[in-house]
C-alpha cells in the first residue's frame, strides 16, 4: 500500500488532500501541531468512511520532526508522498498590526518577515531532510511542496507589498531546487506547485477552485504522472509549468 503524509492537514487543502489520497487507497497521515486538531480532522474523515492517522508535528520545530521521523519509521516502512503543506500568511492575522509588519515598507519587521521563512521555506527542507530514509526506500518517491503563484518573481509586476509571505514562497522554491538536486541521486522527486486560487481560509469565499478542484488536479497531473528528470520544476495545479 502507498503512504502519504500531510503536513498542515487539520483543515482546508491539507485536510482535502488527506480526503482525496484516502480514497486513492493510500495509507495517509495527517498532521497538524496539536493532536487534538489532528484527531479532529481525522474523526471527520472517519465519517466519511475514510481512515487516516493523525499525528502531532510543529514544522517550525525540527526536533518534533525528527521524533515524528522515527516514531512512523518503524510503523509505515516508506513514504510514497510526502505534502509539505503547513504554511502561515500574516495577511489572514486578526491583528492589523502583524499584517502591517509584513505588508508595508514603513512598518517593516525583520522578525515578522523571518517567521514566514522559517515556516514556509526552511521546515519544508527540514521534513524532507528528516523523512528522506523512507522516502529513499519507495518505489517512485515524490515531495511535493505547496508553494503559491506569488512566490513567481516574474509574476511579481503590479501587487505592490505582501512582503514575507511572497519572499518566503519565492525563497521555498529556491530550497526545492536544491532538494531536488540532491535528492536525485535517491529517486526522490522533489516539486513546487502552485495549488491556484482556492476557496479555503486563506483563499476566501471568492476564490476560483475548490479544494477538491486543486488538489484532484495535482494529483491528476502532476502527481501519478511526473518523472526524475521532472524534478525541481514548478507545476500548476492543472499540470502545466508556472513562471519562476
Amino acid at each position: 500500500m502507498k503512504t502519504a503524509l500531510v503536513t498542515g492537514a487539520y483543515k482546508g487543502l491539507g485536510l482535502e488532500w488527506c480526503r482525496q489520497l484516502s480514497r486513492d487507497g493510500y495509507r495517509v497521515v495527517l498532521t497538524a501541531r496539536k493532536l487534538e486538531k489532528a484527531a479532529a480532522a481525522a474523526d471527520a474523515l472517519d465519517e466519511e468512511g475514510l481512515t487516516v492517522v493523525p499525528k502531532a508535528v510543529d514544522v517550525a520545530d525540527e526536533a518534533q520532526i525528527e521524533a515524528l521521523a522515527a516514531d512512523l519509521g518503524g510503523d509505515i516502512g516508506h513514504l510514497d508522498l510526502l505534502v509539505n503543506n503547513a504554511g502561515i500568511n500574516s495577511k489572514d492575522d486578526p491583528d492589523p498590526g502583524v499584517v502591517a509588519k509584513s505588508s508595508r515598507l514603513a512598518d517593516l519587521d525583520a522578525d515578522e518577515i523571518l517567521r514566514h521563512v522559517r515556516i514556509n521555506s526552511v521546515s519544508p527542507a527540514l521534513v524532507a531532510k528528516h523523512f528522506r530514509p523512507l522516502l529513499a526506500v519507495a518505489p517512485h518517491p515524490v515531495i511535493v511542496n505547496v508553494s503559491s503563484w506569488l512566490g513567481s518573481i516574474g509574476e511579481k509586476t503590479t501587487r505592490r507589498g505582501h512582503y514575507a509571505y511572497t519572499t518566503s514562497k519565492a525563497a521555498l522554491n529556491m530550497m526545492n531546487r536544491n532538494l531536488a538536486l540532491e535528492l536525485r541521486d535517491d529517486g526522490i522527486i522533489s516539486l513546487v506547485v502552485n495549488p491556484g486560487w482556492v476557496r479555503t481560509d486563506m483563499g476566501g469565499d471568492t476564490a476560483d477552485l475548490t479544494a477538491e478542484q486543486s488538489v484532484r488536479g495535482i494529483i491528476d497531473n502532476v502527481v501519478d504522472n511526473v518523472t526524475l528528470e521532472q524534478s525541481g520544476e514548478f507545476f500548476q495545479w492543472d499540470g502545466t509549468r508556472h513562471p519562476w
